[in-house]
């Protein structure tokens, strides 16, 4: 009995441990998430200047072609800013969502500060 009674205390700081480094992994992942949605935010606008710089071309140069003669091609490109446009604007306003969400999880964690300053007092 009394050798069950001693290793209760070394089972329950393994315990501990355990889940102290269970939340840590945790907290890292949200992190590494958050990363991956600022490189896609990153993204989204780079995407979102190609329609802009187009455009500008395309106005910038208006004086050495006619409307009329090119307007097939104006046309597919003014197809191809809106396509593009959609495409940064969705990557955009998705990862502002995702990222807010990770600042959600983020914050539901329980004192941050006190787990790393436990975890690292440990070792």
């Amino acid at each position: 009995m009394t050798n069950l009674a001693a290793e209760t205390p070394d089972l329950d700081e393994h315990t501990r441990q355990s889940n102290l480094r269970t939340s840590l992994a945790f907290i890292r992942t949200i992190d590494a998430e958050k990363r991956t949605h600022l490189a896609e935010l990153r993204t989204g606008i780079g995407i979102l200047t190609i329609p802009l710089s187009l455009l500008t071309i395309l106005i910038a140069t208006s004086n050495y072609y006619s409307v009329s003669h090119v307007l097939g091609f104006i046309i597919g490109l003014i197809v191809g800013i809106i396509l593009l446009f959609l495409i940064g604007g969705y990557l955009v306003v998705s990862s502002l969502r995702k990222i807010r969400l990770d600042d959600h999880l983020r914050l539901k964690c329980d004192d941050l500060s006190h787990l790393v300053t436990e975890f690292n007092s440990e070792q």
